[in-house]
């Protein structure tokens, strides 16, 4: 099953669509996917991308600069020809580097992303806290907030200048608010939105969506089967994976949300992120995902349906 529209990933990075967006896909593999060999490379993800009609997945920028010259002229090609992107991830020890640590980093990534960028054609460029989570005690939330504001404003500055605007995920480790907070600090800084991890730190996902909106460049467009369990202790929110659409998070809101309000709808990459039931065989967990994900674009009757993408089996 693919995503398209008769001419392969082109549906999915917007080019017919009646919004600008780009569809990939994660590559998380649990269960069933992660025991499938052939995906392990970066030309068997790029071949996954291919055969379900998607464009980008995430990449290490390290990984891509630690390829030898052979693997990576190869991947170049691939994508080139393909049309396929990868978005560049990129961290270090944002809350505890010093002066001199931070200035070598940013320096290395920054030439990192100036020598690889356009090899991988990447839209945006993606990072995390690296700050531990907002209830660790080891320091106070504001202070944390203000160190890795000082780390990123430097590289969001790099990104911007480079056409990749950078984002910063949640990773279960801060409250939507807590990111806000942060872009407001540090000009040039986005959202890359995690919308299953609203639920790890317990938020409820549709307010924490309407936050992070108008601040999202990116998402891991996920989904969740959830509940509390009393039974146990200590006491415990179970969030269990599930069928994009068939699960507790509002994608479909979530995706009128930033179809509203994304600052960079040109630049915009939802990347499908699924975790497939334990009693499900993941590719059917991928088929039923993709079509919930052809669903959301356009609504199916509808006189722009006929001219868009559909599922091909």
């Amino acid at each position: 099953m693919m995503l398209s529209n008769g001419t392969g990933p082109n549906w999915s990075n917007g080019r017919t669509a009646r919004r600008p967006l780009t569809w990939g896909y994660a590559l998380v593999w649990y269960h069933g996917f992660i025991r499938q060999g052939e995906y392990g490379s970066m030309l068997g993800k790029l071949d996954f991308l291919k055969r379900h009609g998607l464009v980008t997945t995430g990449a290490g920028l390290s990984e891509v600069v630690g390829m030898d010259a052979a693997e990576r002229d190869r991947v170049g090609e691939e994508l080139a020809k393909h049309g396929l992107r990868l978005t560049p991830r990129i961290k270090f020890d944002y809350l505890n580097a010093g002066k001199e640590d931070r200035e070598r980093e940013t320096e290395r990534i920054a030439e990192e992303l100036r020598k690889w960028l356009p090899l991988m054609r990447g839209q945006i460029v993606t990072t995390e806290m690296c700050a531990g989570h907002r209830f660790d005690r080891k320091l106070p939330l504001e202070e944390k907030l203000a160190r890795v504001s000082e780390a990123l404003a430097p590289l969001a500055a790099i990104c911007s200048e480079l056409g990749a605007p950078l984002g910063v995920e949640n990773h279960g480790d801060f409250y939507i608010a807590d990111l806000v907070q942060l872009c407001q600090a540090t000009k040039q800084l986005y959202i890359y939105l995690d919308t299953g991890n609203t639920y790890l730190i317990g938020e409820r996902p549709l307010p924490a969506f309407e936050l992070a909106a108008p601040y999202t460049i990116g998402t891991h467009f996920k989904d969740h089967i959830v509940g509390p369990r009393p039974d146990v202790y200590p006491l415990q929110f179970e969030v269990k994976g599930a069928v994009l659409g068939e699960g507790d998070v509002p994608l479909r809101e979530c995706y009128e949300l930033l179809m509203k309000h994304a600052p960079l709808k040109d630049k915009l990459v939802l990347e499908v992120e699924m975790i497939a039931p334990t009693d499900m065989d993941p590719q059917l967990c991928l088929e039923r995902s993709l079509q919930f994900i052809q669903s959301l674009e356009p609504a199916a009757g509808s006189p722009a349906a006929s001219q868009e993408g559909e599922i091909v089996q």
